[in-house]
């Protein structure tokens, strides 16, 4: 799909609508799940095909609390996403991976987009609505392997 080129105030509202997904991603990265469900507008949604509606921030939170807590960590990364914006409205559509790790040691991988409405607030721009599309999910058995370790900075030494 080719979306028309935005003008220079659009441009700036997909920079914000990017970053709103990219910090959803990087704060379920850290389990900070309350900060995470800050980029849904108080009556803001998600569902999936698995899950019925969710609907507000402290609903969020829960189903997303209940589907990680057998997990070590989850690792998400969003990618470069559509953004078509419209005023105060938009609407995106952002790929995302999923690596995740149960406290047992095993592996998940998880593929799928959101397609998301967006809204302009008092606050900025939050989702409205986002729709989680699973296209797979899979085992993966790295993580029984080995243990993580954490990295070193590199030596500062001249």
């Amino acid at each position: 799909m080719i979306l028309p080129d935005p003008n220079s105030s659009q441009a700036a509202d997909m920079v914000a609508i990017s970053r709103l997904a990219v910090s959803y991603s990087e704060a379920i990265c850290r389990s900070a799940i309350d900060e995470a469900v800050l980029v849904y507008a108080e009556d803001g949604v998600l569902s999936s095909g698995i899950t019925e509606d969710v609907v507000g921030p402290d609903a969020i939170a829960a189903l997303i609390r209940e589907h990680t807590k057998d997990f070590e960590f989850v690792f998400q990364t969003t990618h470069n996403g559509l953004i078509h914006v419209d005023g105060d409205r938009a609407w995106a559509r952002f790929p995302t991976t999923e690596w995740s790790k149960r406290h047992d040691g095993s592996g998940l991988q998880f593929l799928g987009i959101y397609e998301d409405e967006v809204v302009h607030t008092e606050h900025g721009w939050r989702f409205q609505r986002r729709f989680l599309h699973g296209l797979a999910l899979g085992r993966i058995d790295s993580f029984s392997r080995s243990k993580a370790h954490p990295i070193a900075p590199p030596s500062l030494e001249l």
